[in-house]
């Protein structure tokens, strides 16, 4: 009866060991699928920074690149505005010159000479700038 007693011990201590593992098992599986699954998050997380700083330094060389244009562009339109101001003083010079010489010539009734006509383009011409005389 002690023999009974003992492999009864036994088969109960073998059954609760044997639920125990497999609940081990069972365990140490959904860890596993967890693990894959936490690395493949860890992988997808990493790939997206990754495109987010890619993203960064495009959007920074891109705006250098744009700034530099439009500084170019700006500064080509200041050179325009200023020739385009220089320009007008000039025909400005040339039509008060004209209108000067036609009451001249009303006045005295003589064409007026190459030589009066040059002095009197170069005292009109005296403001605008170098490039336009």
């Amino acid at each position: 009866m002690t023999s009974y007693l003992i492999d009864f011990v036994l088969i109960a201590a073998l059954v609760f060991t044997s639920w125990r593992v497999g609940k081990m098992v069972r365990e140490l599986r959904r860890l596993r699928t967890e693990e894959s699954s936490f690395h493949r998050s860890l992988t997808d997380a990493d790939a997206a920074i990754n495109r987010a700083a890619h993203a960064v330094v495009m959007l920074r060389s891109e705006g250098v690149a744009t700034l530099t244009a439009l500084q170019a562009a700006i500064d080509d339109a200041r050179e325009l505005a200023e020739m385009l101001d220089d320009s007008a003083r000039v025909a400005e010079t040339r039509l008060s010159v004209a209108n000067d010489g036609r009451r001249d010539d009303a006045a005295t009734t003589a064409a007026p000479t190459q030589e009066n006509w040059l002095t009197l383009i170069e005292s009109r011409l005296a403001s605008a700038s170098p490039a336009n005389r």
